[in-house]
């Protein structure tokens, strides 16, 4: 709900503005009949003006709260701890004045229908009766927190290192979600608090088309869960695994929505430092959605940089092994096969990572770029541009990039397009020679027959997933097939290994009440977004094309 609605609901309450009424509500202790009204309405004022401020953008910066030397040592946990909280009390405010504006309109619409009704004085007291009833249960449900219980459990869906993602329904609702369920102490163990606390900021941040929506955020004594917007046609690297490598038309649509998902991302203020073909979803219409946002912005845990830079300077002075096209492309398909955990690194991607990352020199949101270039990259070779068969060579390679990129051949003789090599090589390259803006790449002639004002208005996506329901999970792994579960085997391992991690005093020792604080969410057009989803799947199936 925006500013502008809630004065208006103020004024519906004889309140000229929300600051108004803020200002006549005795929420503080020096607010009695001789304070200073004057002063103390200018510095309400200015809180609320602030909380605004901030409402509007993300909430890892922290322009607006405040300046000087004071801010320049607070942490960023107790920024993001201020900032919420300006953002609950501010959300309350909102959330009290609608329901007590649509309280106010139901109880008006209720007495202009019984003045039209020719009611006997039992039954006016019966409708009467009635309509509190019905109050009472809006109350209850105002009052009523979200629990895991409130979801109906189809089938797993994900698998990660820290927990589970199922396919879920929500009783009351119907909405169909991603439930993604991780457990607390775990996380708390790993230094992963702030990357979950970041994923739930970015989501309820997220307002585009191009980023996966967040529907709900809630927990319990052992686990915390993000039930976000499902999205049903699986991931890019499925359908890189299927297919191998992607003609130049079919990949200039899916790199143009990509670039358009990590814009609207960079929007936000957030750089996603982890961008690979996992992240990115397809929904049932056939384009793009970004996911995974654990490691945007924020910070990496000291551990984990200290961790990078020692296996960066374990590998620069090696040799460069020096690999064909084919070689690269086998080595690539069988370490995906094999080793499902890559793609679920606590770390993130080094195959697709920027060297200013792995070095932690400082970078920006050219790193991004760098990623989408390596994207690219496998989307027309059939394999990642710094594929190798140890995880180590990988660093290495990334570490000596310019040595080793090279223009990719095919066993037909085929090459990729001068327009294609361009633009890759515009990505993938030195910090002050990479494209920095999204105009540099919409101009570039490989992507001279699209038209990014309507990608999302195309009914032929390359490929469109065909759904049987909305229930549908035909395009993930199946959990239940053993086959499927053999790729699996070492991140069960891994997650295995740290659940019992937590033994002895870990297992037992209750975590500060304060370390999820601000984690609850609800999105509030429950109804918009069930009308949406049918939409969505009442569209003509017959109306879209596929590459397959």
């Amino acid at each position: 709900m925006s500013t502008q609605e809630v004065d208006r609901i103020a004024r519906d309450m004889n309140y000229n503005s929300l600051q108004e009424l803020l200002s006549a509500l005795p929420t503080t202790p020096e607010d009695r009949p001789n304070s200073n009204k004057v002063e103390r309405d200018s510095a309400r004022n200015r809180a609320v003006g602030n909380a605004a401020a901030q409402r509007s953008r993300p909430t890892s910066m922290f322009e607006g709260v405040g300046s000087g030397s004071l801010l320049s040592n607070v942490s960023p946990a107790t920024k993001r701890k201020c900032v919420t909280a300006q953002v609950y009390f501010l959300e309350y405010y909102f959330d009290l004045l609608t329901y007590i504006h649509k309280r106010k309109m139901r109880l008006e619409k209720f007495k202009l229908d019984a003045a039209h009704q020719e009611w006997s004085p039992e039954e006016k007291a019966g409708e009467w009766k009635r309509y509190c009833g019905k109050e009472r249960v809006y109350l209850r449900k105002r009052r009523t927190r979200t629990r895991v219980t409130h979801f109906h459990i189809l089938t797993q869906v994900g698998q990660g290192g820290y927990g589970q993602v199922f396919l879920a329904r929500k009783k009351d609702t119907g909405e169909i979600c991603a439930l993604k369920k991780m457990n607390k102490k775990l996380l708390y163990r790993h230094n992963e608090i702030q990357h979950i606390l970041t994923e739930r900021d970015v989501l309820t941040s997220a307002n585009s088309p191009w980023l996966v929506s967040l529907l709900y955020a809630f927990q319990d004594i052992d686990n915390v869960y993000l039930a976000m917007e499902y999205v049903p046609g699986g991931d890019l690297r499925t359908l890189l695994n299927n297919n191998g490598c992607i003609a130049e038309e079919y990949t200039s649509f899916y790199i143009a929505e990509i670039v358009m998902a990590v814009s609207a991302l960079h929007q936000l203020g957030y750089i996603h430092r982890d961008l690979k073909p996992e992240n990115f979803l397809i929904d049932a219409a056939g384009h793009i959605k970004l996911t995974d946002f654990g490691l945007s912005t924020g910070s990496i845990s000291p551990l984990k940089i200290e961790s990078l830079r020692a296996k960066l300077e374990a590998v620069k002075d090696k040799q460069v092994v020096h690999r064909t096209p084919v070689e690269r492309r086998s080595i690539h398909r069988s370490v995906r096969r094999e080793y499902i955990d890559w793609a679920y690194s606590l770390v993130g991607s080094a195959d697709y990572m920027a060297p200013e990352i792995l070095e932690n020199i400082g970078y920006d949101f050219l790193v991004d770029y760098w990623s989408i270039g390596c994207i690219m990259f496998e989307f027309l070779a059939g394999y990642a541009p710094f594929t190798a068969p140890s995880m180590e060579e990988v660093w290495g390679n990334v570490y000596h990039w310019d040595e080793v990129l090279e223009r990719p051949q095919f066993e037909d003789g085929e090459e990729l397009s001068d327009e294609s090599w361009d633009l890759i090589t515009k990505l993938i390259t030195y910090r002050d020679q990479r494209y920095s803006t999204v105009s540099q790449i919409q101009s570039h002639p490989f992507f001279a027959q699209l038209d990014w004002d309507h990608l999302r208005d195309i009914k032929n996506p390359p490929f469109v997933p065909q759904l049987e329901s909305e229930e549908d999970v035909s395009h993930f792994d199946d959990f239940n097939n053993p086959d499927d579960m053999e790729m699996y085997k070492d991140v069960h391992l891994k997650q295995q290994q740290l659940e019992e991690s937590l033994t002895g005093k870990d297992a037992s020792e209750r975590l500060p009440r304060s370390t999820f604080v601000g984690f609850t969410f609800q999105h509030k057009d429950q109804k918009a977004w069930i009308a949406k989803k049918e939409q969505l799947a009442s569209t003509p199936q017959e109306e879209f094309g596929t590459m397959f």
